[in-house]
């Protein structure tokens, strides 16, 4: 999955994305936008993009960590759904009652696509996903079980912590795909995600001054 991430200027990034998504036509299954194109030019501004990868046959996923009570998600998913985006992120923690549950409803009733967040790839989430129930659980297990439990269509697990995807594919089954952030930019190797899906790489490719042959060599082997 390519993370359409931009640190640039402003008026430069839209340009950005679409060589991007040009350079690595037929290489990626899939787009992931974050609040890098969302933030600054929203939905409305981001349609030609949007539609460059419905052209690739690209999904689009809105990597937005949805965590908000059932009014403001399910409006989140409304306009997600409307101006084209297929699927969002969202983090586990908010619940299911009056919380992430209608929304997924609505996300499957209309054709969408849910991914929750089990594990993340910066150093600071051991201090969150690490953290550890009364019960003596680790909040990511507890993430992997709602995502099954949620019907969830897929889960985000560090490619830095290979037993922690280890143990979530465990839970979640082969049902359930599993996307790896942290490759590349973050210092996770390819060779950690084996038990992953699909693999998330945004900076390693958008930065790159060749994206097709960092592309190649991500795809290779």
């Amino acid at each position: 999955m390519l993370a359409l991430d931009f640190a640039g200027p402003f008026n430069e990034r839209l340009a950005s994305a679409r060589r991007i998504l040009e350079k690595t036509r037929g290489g990626v299954a899939a787009v992931k936008l974050n609040h890098h194109l969302i933030l600054p030019f929203g939905l409305e501004g981001l349609q030609e993009v949007i539609a460059d990868c419905k052209a690739k046959s690209l999904p689009v996923i809105a990597d937005l960590k949805m965590n908000d009570i059932e009014s403001t998600n399910l409006n989140i998913v409304d306009s997600l759904l409307t101006y084209g985006i297929d699927a969002v992120i969202a983090n586990p923690f908010v619940g299911k009652e009056e919380g992430l549950g209608e929304a997924i409803e609505v996300l499957h009733r209309r054709g969408g696509g849910i991914l929750l967040l089990v594990y993340m790839s910066h150093r600071g989430a051991r201090e969150g996903f690490g953290l550890k129930t009364e019960g003596g659980v680790p909040l990511y297990r507890v993430f992997a079980e709602r995502a099954k439990q949620w019907r969830a269509d897929g889960v985000v697990v560090s490619a830095k912590s290979a037993d922690i995807m280890r143990e979530t594919r465990t839970i979640v089954g082969k049902r359930c795909l599993i996307f790896a952030p942290g490759i590349g930019a973050q210092g996770g190797a390819k060779t950690s995600a084996t038990d992953a899906d699909f693999m998330i790489v945004g900076r390693s490719i958008t930065e790159a001054a060749d994206p097709t042959r960092v592309l190649r060599k991500l795809n290779s082997g």
